[in-house]
């Protein structure tokens, strides 16, 4: 065994920094290459940010992905057990067992969506996304129930095609509403939102969906809920635009509407806020937008915008 050991062997110091220098090119090279080829990183763009395209609508560019209609956020609550996710190319929704009825539909809403397809005639059918251990809601059980078969997605913003308009005639898309509540402001909100579509040509995010007190119990059918009220958000848009146009200045409309054999009136005297949707559902809203900017738009109560604006 030698006493001494051989002395270790330098690499020249040149030699290390053209290493060193080789391996900082490459990882730069590599850094680039991600930003490149990862549609989330490109530009800077935040993962739910469309880049615009103000010749097409949004429902033209996304060809029937149900990403397009929770651009601006799924809606989250305290716990995800009532809440049933079901996406569709016209729409996505949080179905309730214990309600049986949706928590909430969202929907992206444009004159891209409107067509020449007929209204579906005959009786409202189950949904047949709805996972099998969950009995579907029936027609028939809101038959001589004193309760409309109100939609929440409407069936006039989905006529594009025969199919389109028939996912609005499924039952999770409907809460028993009174009659004077659906053909009244309820419905007079729905024109409204035809006219920003088609006269104004802009690009909706709407989401709607019932209010439950804990004195409102009533039921019909095999315990299908009656909601106390009705709610709707609606973001207005550019055309072509999604969360890269939100600002703390986009136009929102947010209204609670009590579900009211006597109601009447126009929609524009049920406008809140959404914060206080928030508070009267549980869901948080606009969960994809940067925070300063939700919460202004949360805390800004309905200013109704013109049709052309």
């Amino acid at each position: 065994m030698p006493l001494f050991a051989p002395p270790v062997r330098r690499m020249p110091r040149n030699r290390r920094q053209i290493i060193w220098s080789l391996l900082i090119l490459l990882a730069a090279y590599a850094l680039l290459w991600f930003e490149q080829h990862d549609p989330q990183h490109q530009s800077g763009r935040a993962p739910n940010t469309v880049p615009h395209d103000t010749g097409h609508y949004l429902g033209e560019r996304f060809n029937g992905s149900p990403s397009l209609h929770v651009l601006l956020g799924v809606p989250r609550d305290a716990s995800g057990d009532d809440d049933v996710i079901i996406e569709r190319s016209q729409y996505v929704l949080s179905y309730n067992p214990a309600t049986r009825c949706a928590n909430w539909v969202a929907w992206n809403q444009s004159a891209w969506w409107y067509g020449t397809a007929p209204r579906h005639r005959g009786p409202f059918l189950p949904d047949p996304l709805l996972p099998p251990q969950y009995p579907p809601v029936l027609h028939r059980e809101y038959t001589a129930s004193g309760f409309d078969r109100g939609h929440l997605v409407r069936s006039e913003e989905r006529t594009r095609t025969p199919e389109d308009n028939l996912t609005t005639f499924y039952t999770t898309n409907i809460l028993p509403q009174y009659h004077a509540l659906n053909a009244g402001p309820w419905l007079q909100l729905e024109e409204y939102v035809e006219r920003l579509s088609k006269e104004g040509g802009r690009e909706l995010f709407i989401i709607a969906g019932p209010i439950y007190h804990d004195t409102s119990q009533t039921t019909i059918g095999r315990c299908v809920r009656v909601p106390a009220e009705c709610f709707k958000i609606i973001v207005i848009l550019p055309k072509g635009h999604s969360t890269d146009a939100v600002t703390t200045q986009t136009p929102t409309i947010a209204v609670r509407m009590p579900n009211r054999p006597d109601i009447s009136g126009s929609w524009e005297q049920f406008a809140t806020t959404v914060s206080d949707i928030e508070r009267a559902t549980g869901y948080r809203f606009f969960t994809a937008l940067a925070d300063s900017i939700a919460r202004t738009l949360k805390s800004r109560r309905t200013v109704v915008p013109p049709v052309a604006f």
